[in-house]
């Protein structure tokens, strides 16, 4: 049925850079244990600090525990994904990879499948905890969740990507990408409602809805904290944008990738950067 079929990818070589990953990363019992403690701690910090000063948050219909919860997750969640294609690129590694001749969805695939593979495992103690422990509550929308969840996986992946493309290049953390980290960790409303910034500068609040990582938390929240239905106008609203910008971010990540990929096998110099 599947024969002539032509795959995009390689799967053989996405599983056996993710068995890799997997062996690297539990051939260490400390790194095991201290992976799941700091994902705990990290959640139990954060909310500790919300129930100290726990408020409404009308724009989700919902507490300030919750809210926080939310974003915690999403960032340790979803944002992983960014961080198996950066923990790749290394002087050590990276010029190996250019020679195995992968195609590029086989090694953007591989590179962060164990990485989000074990963000979701680790998701589950953490929702336990934010549940029994902290009185999160959720009203979730499954189809919207679902869909919610696509749309940032492919932003993040997609950003992700244009950082490493970048970066091929340029051997160092480029500006661009920098900027957008700073801003997201400003701006991007994980730990505070983004209304919030206008209490510092009137208008701040609009810059935030410029960033990707702003939207990303925006309808995900929705989804997991209002039962925002996709036929609510309003709710319908946000995810279309939320899709354009992934649509025009995965083909412009793609082309910045192969760019930065070629430029690397054809300068070199990559030994140590």
């Amino acid at each position: 049925m599947f024969i002539g079929l032509q795959l995009p990818f390689e799967p053989k070589k996405v599983w056996a850079l993710t068995k890799k990953d997997f062996y690297d990363w539990s051939s260490y019992k400390n790194q095991m244990i201290t992976t799941v403690l700091a994902s705990a701690v990290g959640l139990a910090s954060w909310g500790f600090n919300a129930t100290y000063r726990d408020v409404p948050v009308p724009q989700y219909n919902t507490d300030f525990v919750s809210f926080l919860v939310v974003g915690i997750l999403v960032g340790n969640i979803m944002m992983s994904l960014s961080s198996g294609l950066d923990r790749r690129i290394k002087p050590w590694t990276i010029e190996t990879i250019l020679m195995t001749g992968m195609r590029t969805p086989t090694f953007v695939l591989g590179t962060v499948a164990w990485t989000y593979t074990l963000a979701v495992i680790l998701f589950v103690p953490q929702l336990i905890l934010s549940i029994y422990v902290f009185n999160a509550h959720f009203s979730v929308n499954p189809l919207s969740l679902i869909v919610a969840v696509m749309i940032t996986s492919i932003i993040i992946l997609s950003l992700s990507m244009i950082a490493t493309g970048l970066r091929l290049v340029t051997k160092v953390t480029d500006p661009v990408t920098w900027g957008l980290t700073i801003a997201q960790q400003l701006l991007s409303g994980m730990a505070f409602p983004v209304s919030h910034l206008d209490n510092y500068l009137p208008g701040l609040s609009n810059v935030s809805w410029l960033l990707p990582q702003t939207w990303i938390y925006h309808i995900i929240r929705l989804s997991s904290l209002t039962d925002a239905s996709l036929l609510n106008p309003g709710v319908a609203v946000s995810f279309l944008i939320s899709a354009l910008i992934a649509a025009l971010l995965a083909p412009l990540s793609l082309y910045i990738f192969r760019w930065g990929m070629r430029r690397a096998k054809i300068e070199g110099t990559l030994g140590w950067y």
